[in-house]
């Protein structure tokens, strides 16, 4: 059965961005050593489940994209929710006709690879407050912000299956929720 992934940025202290919606403390720790890594993972999915406000700010910037993981993105379905867009120009992608439950319950059934959630957070946050997140891959970045967007909301119990540093300081957390 296809696994729901939910692959997020996320910094020391457990912001996915400032609070006014910054990335930008992500990206002068965006090696090659840390694309590869991310590379490896995005190409065991081939479906994104994604929110409005993450898929308008990716469809900007994918299609066109020189960097290398944007043809693995290009290809995969991307699933949008929203109750507001009418239409969708990135390529392989639609909006969703159904909730995130049904969508997901659905995709299990077909074959296929992995399915990723690649942010925002509150989409995240949606997802595995759903319990439909079968694993998660944080990538903490060596940064404190000090307030920000927080990815969990709430108490969520994990268990580590895996780990993986970086020779720049960023970390690679997989887990699986549990207690």
């Amino acid at each position: 059965m296809r696994r729901v992934v939910l692959a997020m940025a996320v910094s020391v202290d457990g912001f996915v961005a400032t609070e006014d919606g910054a990335i930008d403390w992500i990206f002068p720790h965006l090696d090659g050593e840390v694309e590869r890594w991310i590379i490896d993972y995005v190409s065991r999915t081939d479906v994104q489940l994604i929110g409005r406000v993450n898929f308008l700010e990716q469809e900007r910037y994918w299609p066109d994209a020189p960097d290398a993981q944007a043809p693995l993105l290009n290809r995969a379905e991307k699933v949008v929710f929203s109750s507001t867009l009418t239409e969708v120009g990135w390529a392989n992608s639609r909006i969703a006709r159904h909730d995130v439950r049904t969508e997901v319950d659905r995709l299990r059934t077909l074959p296929g690879r992995d399915i990723l959630v690649p942010g925002g957070a509150r989409f995240a946050r949606h997802v595995a407050e759903q319990g439909l997140v079968d694993l998660y891959r944080l990538m903490v970045y060596p940064v404190a912000l000090g307030a920000g967007i927080p990815l969990f909301a709430s108490h969520v119990p994990l268990r580590l299956v895996d780990s993986h540093t970086f020779a720049n300081g960023v970390v690679s957390l997989t887990y699986r929720p549990g207690d």
